[in-house]
Formats: structure tokens, C-alpha cells, sequence
């Protein structure tokens, strides 16, 4: 089995970015989820209720992070700090972490989604918390959903496909790591791998909703595939694609993963 794709999403529910090869992280691959939008209520933005956001891709070059809207071609750029401005608390989900809010970006997503949003950053030290029966629960994520990392295997997608009339790409999943599989969710009964000397151990199967109806070309949005997934891959009420996995590195090493490299269980 090898890496096929590498993708980050450096904001949540924008486009993401192809890459060669990624520094790692105890939270996940280099620069992935790093960002979120915010709506004035301090909501985040995702393209589940806003899926004009597939329209944002973005790119990093000399130290700056670029938006470009696929269709208007206005574009916007923001230097990549470590730390940006005022303090604000903020969740994901069930989760609440403190983010920082990036001055002067606002006003330029403000006019392209046609109301008032912000942009934050979630910085490297900051940790997002959940209060569960037996107390608070650490998360070693950053703004991704639930884990630091998700790969997806291309036999589960080629066997989708087979199902569906217009068959779709695999950026529609939104997976950091792709590999090239010999059966379709063979990932389901993993318990760890590794690539080269770091090892991702399982968090869960992915659940899905209807972010992957969106068509990140022309963000709209359809049934499919979700429909169609939901026929034969609902595990405990949730439609499953994708294994979400933990990122076991320590301090502040970064070891380095590559399209190519072989994925060991």
C-alpha cells in the first residue's frame, strides 16, 4: 500500500492544497485546519449550510496564505504567523477551544459570501477541550472535526463509483492522506500503521453528511453520493468513508511523509 495524495486544508471548509510531501505534526500534517471562518454569532462556517465555501481555494507561497475565489477571481493573502490578534472562544462541534481573530481578511469574505464573517486561527499551543461524564477530555486536534489526520483508500472509492451514475473525485472526502488499497474499506479493522517511522493509530470510521454532495467546482449540491452510500455503509446510525487517525508525534519533531511512501500495518 502507498501514498497516492497528500491534501491539507488549511481552513476548515475551504479548498485544499495538493501537496508532494508534509512536516507532521502531533496535530495532524503541517498547516491542515489551522484556520476557520467564523460567522457574527462566532459560529463556525462549513460548507454543510454554506456551500459556496468550495468556491475558496488556497495556496501557500513565500510565507503567505492566498484565497482565490474560483469564479470571480478575486483574491486575497494573509502572512502565516503564530500568533495574530485578540483572543476569542470559539467551538467545533462539541468541543471549545480559544482562536485568535486575523485582522483585516474579514471584510474581503465578508463581500464575497454577502454577509459579516471573520477569520481565526487556532494557534500551535492551544488545545481544544470536551466535558464528558467522567470530566474534561483533552483533544489533540486542531480545528479538523475529530481526529488529526484522515485517509482514504481508492479501492472504497473506485467501488462507490461503480454504483453511482456520475462518478465523483476523491477531494469530495476532504482526506489528508490517500493510499492505494486492494480491497474497498479494508481500513475498517485497522487498529495502527506506519509510514516511515511515524505511526497513526485509529480514532474511528469516518461518518459523513452531506458536505460530500457538495461539487467543489461549481458548489452545488446534490444527493450524491451520499444517498448512495448510505445504502450499504451505515454503521450505528452514521453513513461511514474513511478512517480517522491519530498522529503519534512527539514534541516538536516533524518528520516528513511523501506521495510514494509505503503504508505498513
Amino acid at each position: 500500500m502507498k501514498i497516492t495524495q497528500l491534501n491539507i486544508y488549511p481552513v476548515k471548509s475551504l479548498g485544499g492544497i495538493s501537496l508532494q510531501k508534509s512536516h507532521l505534526t502531533a496535530k495532524g500534517l503541517l498547516y491542515d485546519r489551522n484556520w476557520m471562518l467564523i460567522d457574527e454569532n462566532g459560529l463556525f462556517m462549513t460548507q454543510r449550510t454554506h456551500p459556496q465555501m468550495a468556491l475558496v481555494d488556497t495556496q501557500i507561497k513565500n510565507g503567505e496564505l492566498i484565497f482565490l475565489h474560483k469564479k470571480t477571481g478575486a483574491s486575497a493573502t494573509i502572512p502565516i504567523r503564530s500568533s495574530y490578534g485578540a483572543t476569542l472562544d470559539s467551538r467545533v462541534w462539541s468541543t471549545t477551544c480559544e482562536v485568535q481573530k486575523v485582522n483585516g481578511i474579514g471584510e474581503w469574505f465578508s463581500k464575497v459570501f454577502g454577509f459579516r464573517c471573520y477569520l481565526v486561527f487556532f494557534p500551535k499551543k492551544n488545545i481544544r477541550t470536551k466535558v464528558t461524564e467522567s470530566g474534561i477530555e483533552n483533544r489533540v486536534t486542531s480545528l479538523a472535526d475529530k481526529s488529526p489526520v484522515l485517509i482514504t483508500n481508492e479501492a472504497s472509492l473506485y467501488e462507490l463509483n461503480s454504483r453511482l451514475d456520475n462518478p465523483i473525485p476523491m477531494n469530495r472526502f476532504r482526506a489528508n492522506i490517500i493510499y492505494t488499497g486492494q480491497e474497498a474499506y479494508e481500513e475498517d479493522v485497522w487498529t495502527s500503521v506506519k509510514i516511515n517511522n511515524t505511526t497513526f493509530k485509529t480514532v474511528e470510521i469516518c461518518g459523513r453528511c452531506k458536505l460530500i454532495n457538495v461539487n467543489h467546482l461549481t458548489a452545488e449540491s446534490t444527493k450524491e453520493p451520499l444517498e448512495t452510500l448510505s445504502t450499504y455503509r451505515k454503521m450505528e446510525r452514521e453513513i461511514k468513508f474513511g478512517m480517522r487517525m491519530s498522529c503519534e508525534v512527539e514534541g516538536d519533531e516533524m518528520p516528513i511523509i511523501s506521495i510514494g511512501d509505503e503504508i505498513n500495518i
